[in-house]
């Protein structure tokens, strides 16, 4: 595509700080965007934490498969209640993921989680299909 991609909010506000914004884009090239998770589980994660209403009752729901679930779970558990990750949503987690993908995934979601409040603190509100861009 010719012609130079846009800079999202997030980003325009990182680069106020050139180290800032450099360190996020390695993180968002490594682990968000990159490694060994499926980008489109992070996407899901991602959607979760933002708060995306055909996400965020994924629990009663049918359109999201085992492995999704238990990723949701962890979300969840990062995210709002650290007493959801007990033994029965550690069991799934290992059903579905190696411990390398629980790190990325886990630290995927902590990053994700801590730029979106600080971006909403900003009034930043990123929509659900550009969460993983923040």
């Amino acid at each position: 595509m010719p012609g130079v991609d846009p800079v999202g909010e997030g980003d325009a506000i990182r680069a106020r700080v050139p180290d800032v914004l450099r360190t996020y884009q390695e993180t968002r090239a490594n682990v968000i965007e990159g490694g060994i998770v499926d980008r489109e589980l992070k996407r899901l994660c991602a959607r979760y934490l933002n708060g995306d209403p055909d996400v965020v009752d994924f629990e009663g729901s049918d359109r999201f498969d085992e492995r999704q679930r238990a990723a949701l779970g962890w979300a969840q558990a990062i995210a709002w209640d650290p007493a959801v990750a007990d033994d029965e949503l550690w069991e799934r987690l290992h059903r579905h993921f190696t411990e390398p993908e629980l790190v990325e995934l886990g630290y995927c979601m902590a990053i994700i989680h801590g730029q979106l409040h600080w971006l909403r603190a900003l009034g930043v509100r990123p929509r659900d299909e550009d969460v993983l861009a923040l």
